[in-house]
């Protein structure tokens, strides 16, 4: 389910314009080296073929991995909560088992590859992290921007997040108990057990952790 796009780009130095094939999805069953490209950040990068300027070429990538069934549809910027693919629904009649996210950025999409290869509730994870950056945000005394999961070691019981505080975004590592995620996942499956049926993909994301935790204070109390 590879397809690829041709589209002419001017350069940011020279403004030579030249025509480039650009990959908007990708089956890794297929394109093996694709998730390497993606994880050392080559996927996107770009090259004038006559200055030789190079930068980052960002645009939407659909990201299907058949063997761990999820889908990650990476659209730069994206502030939408859902998003429909018509043509992917109608071409698979049955996605209802495959989980489906969207992400504005490189690091996210990162993230929940990682996340779903490993078998890992990414909502709780995201119900996490917005639970333990309060305590980050208590800890330096710095506005905490994002986070992101890094390991999870269950022979030493620990989770660890790396979130970016400060107005420099200084990396910050927290690491906590596995308790605090398996009572995040207690929250999904008790509060939440049809999110990952909706249809299309979906933004889960800290926003939505908020608004989860939201909802989850407001049914027990």
């Amino acid at each position: 389910m590879s397809e690829k796009i041709e589209k002419y780009v001017p350069c940011p130095k020279c403004a030579q314009q030249s025509s480039v094939e650009l990959l908007c999805s990708v089956n890794t069953e297929n394109d093996t080296d694709i998730r390497s490209a993606i994880f050392d950040e080559t996927f996107f990068r770009w090259k004038c073929k006559k200055c030789g300027f190079q930068t980052k070429l960002l645009h939407p990538l659909l990201y299907n991995d058949v063997k761990n069934q999820f889908m990650v549809y990476y659209i730069p910027k994206v502030e939408r909560r859902q998003i429909s693919d018509e043509k992917l629904e109608l071409e698979f009649s049955d996605l209802s088992y495959i989980k489906k996210r969207v992400v504005p950025d490189i690091n996210s999409m990162k993230e929940k590859i990682v996340l779903f290869e490993n078998n890992i509730d990414d909502m709780a994870v995201e119900i996490t992290k917005s639970a333990v950056s309060e305590i980050v945000a208590k800890s330096t005394s710095r506005t905490v921007h994002s986070g992101y999961f890094m390991d999870m070691d269950k022979e030493k019981n620990a989770m660890t997040f790396q979130y970016f505080v400060g107005g420099d975004r200084r990396p910050y590592i927290q690491t906590i108990r596995l308790e605090v995620y398996n009572r995040s996942v207690g929250i999904v499956k008790k509060y939440f057990p049809k999110e990952n049926k909706k249809a299309g993909f979906l933004n889960i994301d800290s926003f939505w952790a908020k608004e989860a935790l939201r909802k989850y204070k407001n049914a027990t109390y």
